[in-house]
This record gives C-alpha cells, structure tokens and sequence, in this order.
C-alpha cells in the first residue's frame, strides 16, 4: 500500500556501539536488538520544531515484537523503509550497512518492508547482507504513517522520539553518518 510523502518526515537512529565507543563486549547477533548504549555515549537534544514520530510496534523477522517507544528512550533509531523489489534500495544498502557497523550500539537500525512477501524479503536480507533487525508490515499501516509513497524511505529519530531527517529516495552512506552526527550523536 502507497501513501503520499512527506519532505520533512525523519526518523533518528541510534549510532553504532563498539566501534565508536572502543568498548570490548561482541557485537549483537545479526538482526538482533542492540545491547545496552556504551558508556561515555552522549546524544543531540531534538529541536522544539521537531514532530513527534509516530509510534508503532512490529514482529520482526526472528519473532521478537519491537516496540519503538522503548527503543527511542535509549536511543535515537534509524528506519529503513524498503520492499525486495526495489533496485535503488539495493544499490544504496551497502552504504546504509557501513554506517550501521560503525554505529551498532548507539543507534537502532530497523528495516521495514510492507508490500514484499517474507520469503521475498528473507532472500533481499541475505544478499545484502542486512545485519539489523527486519520487520514486515502487511497492512503497510506503518509505511502510511511515515508517509511512504514508494521505497526507499529512510527516517531519523531522535533518542526521545521526535523526527530529526528523512529521505523520501532514500540516502547515501556518508550522509547518513554525517546527519547521524551532527543530529542524533553528540558524542561516542
């Protein structure tokens, strides 16, 4: 389902953990909620100006529920708004995944698909090496709510739930990390 797009619409992420922060502990299991934030990691106070995000919940890939609202009061977080189909949010996927190495424990990247099948979007995970949890949304009402016309979307939200950025077309890699910092992150 198709909903119409919002240029101001963003969505925060939380940044990666141990490669920023220098703590020892491995890295969370491919598409698995991240651990608590590193110690020292500090966040960007969002704007007045910024909307709220919308709330929702969402089963993920492996069965866990996420709920959004108990992600964002750790962290910022990162949606990532795609459907197997789409040959732009493949070619952008491995920057996005660079970005979510590097920021693994600060900040939460979510991928949603809504008009994909999930063994479409199983095989689109595995050749592009998605390493963060991924959820889909068969009433595509989560897609309407951030206002997503057609994928790539991808939103920053900031640790207290309000919209920081968004990318009706999706975004690069260095850009991502760029509004990551200079939004979300304050220091890791």
């Amino acid at each position: 389902m198709k909903a119409s797009r919002l240029a101001a619409l963003a969505a925060a992420s939380m940044l990666g953990g141990c490669a920023l922060s220098g703590c020892t502990d491995a890295p969370s299991a491919p598409g698995q909620l991240p651990g608590p934030v590193p110690a020292g990691v500090t966040f960007h106070e969002a704007p007045d100006s910024a909307p709220s995000a919308p709330v929702f919940s969402l089963e993920l890939l492996d069965g866990q529920v996420l709920d959004l609202a108990e992600q964002w009061d750790q962290r910022p977080i990162v949606l990532v708004f795609f459907e197997s189909w789409c040959t732009r949010c493949q070619d952008q996927q491995a920057g996005i995944n660079e970005v979510v190495e590097e920021y693994e424990d600060v900040v939460l990247f979510v991928g949603i698909a809504s008009q994909s099948e999930p063994a479409a979007v199983e095989q689109y995970v595995s050749d592009t090496d998605l390493t963060y949890p991924v959820g889909i949304d068969p009433s595509g009402r989560t897609a309407l709510r951030y206002a997503v016309a057609e994928p790539p979307l991808v939103a920053l939200i900031s640790k207290d739930g309000r919209l920081l950025r968004g990318w009706p077309e999706g975004v690069s890699g260095a850009e991502l990390r760029e509004q990551i910092d200079q939004q979300a992150v304050r220091a890791h």
